[in-house]
């Protein structure tokens, strides 16, 4: 059953969806959806039923790695009508949504001003360079990326992510775009419940969705958000006020920030390594380290990792990566967790690993191993993923 949107939303910045508006965008929305339960499910049949004896045939071995797997199944026919679909989907998804954003945007820009408050804090800095692994390319096709700044006061990159996100996720993180942050927050409290943070940064926040949970989750806690756009931080800052939420922002690269060592207690992430060169995760890393407070927790979560699933279950993950502007996400996949956080300098012993199934209603299950069901791994992958982090010594 498709999730419905409805209207209006649950805070005044979220641009509104006229009639017609509303229905291509839940038709996207459909589609998607059906895709994901009655379509993808189908290519595992079409390689263990025809592509990998064929392979098998042609080789006298099974394949060995998943770009073997990806160049066999991008000749089947049932695999190129899918990747075919799933691409336009998501231009589909991000076209209709920027109709909708384009038509009000004046009114949205004229909101954010008069929506600045006294809450939380908003800092921008106009001589601010985005790291060129994201100005590049438009980030899962969504134009401009998290960067584009097209005007005086312009908050249409948080606009266009706020709600184009609700659908590229199929509803999954909830109709405030949260289930990331409130997993994590969450998280934190179920393996630290004698932790009271009160110093918080969500590095890599956009638009917010996953700052807000931790002000909610620690309403005595001073809570942060950076991010490299000027425009989805005016968004971000905007929305916080209406929603009533304290939150301070700022324009900055997680590679290295402004902030004296030490500074927070807990330093979160979501969504935010798949979407980094591997350099810059490196680096990102070793900040989060340096200003963490001894004591002080790390706390991240993302797409699954590769070396969880099968090749063809590989595949799948990795399609993003090859057809839907996701250029980082196989060599994050390859990546682990251990590798990341030790060579930022944290100590093995206090490295965590937990897997998490998350439902349409924002809630999750988390389990010690991963599950090996690919079912959500395609063309978002927000159904599952990996919660990991370590606690800094002292």
């Amino acid at each position: 059953m498709t999730p419905h949107i409805g209207e209006p939303f649950p805070h005044a910045m979220m641009p509104k969806a006229d009639h017609d508006e509303l229905a291509r965008q839940n038709i996207t929305l459909s589609m998607k959806l059906h895709m994901t339960h009655e379509v993808y499910p189908g290519d595992e049949l079409v390689y263990e039923r025809r592509a990998k004896p064929r392979f098998v045939r042609d080789h006298n071995r099974p394949p060995r790695d998943k770009a073997e797997v990806r160049h066999l199944m991008m000749e089947e026919p049932y695999t190129r009508m899918w990747s075919s679909v799933a691409r336009t989907l998501q231009e589909m998804l991000w076209h209709n949504v920027g109709d909708c954003v384009e038509r009000q945007l004046p009114a949205l820009i004229e909101k954010a001003r008069g929506n600045g408050g006294a809450l939380g804090t908003l800092r921008v800095d106009p001589d601010f360079e985005v790291p060129r692994y994201l100005s590049a390319v438009d980030i899962h096709c969504m134009p401009g990326s998290y960067g584009t700044d097209l005007a005086d006061g312009d908050v249409c990159a948080g606009a266009v992510y706020d709600r184009g996100a609700y659908y590229y996720s199929k509803g999954l993180p909830g109709p405030l775009n949260d289930g990331s942050g409130r997993a994590l927050a969450d998280v934190f409290k179920i393996l630290f419940p004698k932790l009271k943070p009160r110093r918080i940064l969500d590095l890599g926040c956009a638009i917010g969705g996953t700052t807000v949970p931790w002000a909610e989750a620690f309403p005595e806690a001073e809570v942060h958000g950076i991010d490299v756009g000027a425009a989805i931080l005016r968004y971000a800052h905007a929305r916080a006020e209406d929603l009533g939420v304290a939150l301070h922002f700022s324009q900055q690269n997680g590679e290295h920030t402004d902030f004296p060592d030490g500074s927070f207690d807990v330093v979160a992430t979501a969504g935010v390594f798949h979407e980094t060169s591997g350099r810059a995760s490196r680096n990102i890393m070793r900040e989060v380290n340096r200003i963490l407070a001894p004591g002080g927790v790390s706390m991240n979560s993302d797409i699954p990792h590769q070396h969880a699933n099968n090749l063809h279950d590989q595949f799948m993950l990795d399609w993003d990566c090859h057809y839907n502007a996701e250029p980082f996400w196989a060599q994050w996949t390859a990546m682990t967790s251990m590798d990341l956080m030790t060579g930022a300098g944290f100590d093995p012993d206090a490295v965590f690993e937990l897997w998490r199934d998350r439902d349409h209603k924002g809630g999750f299950k988390l389990h010690d191993k991963p599950k090996d069901d690919p079912s959500e791994s395609n063309n978002g992958g927000v159904g599952k993923g990996v919660t990991w982090g370590a606690r800094k010594a002292g």
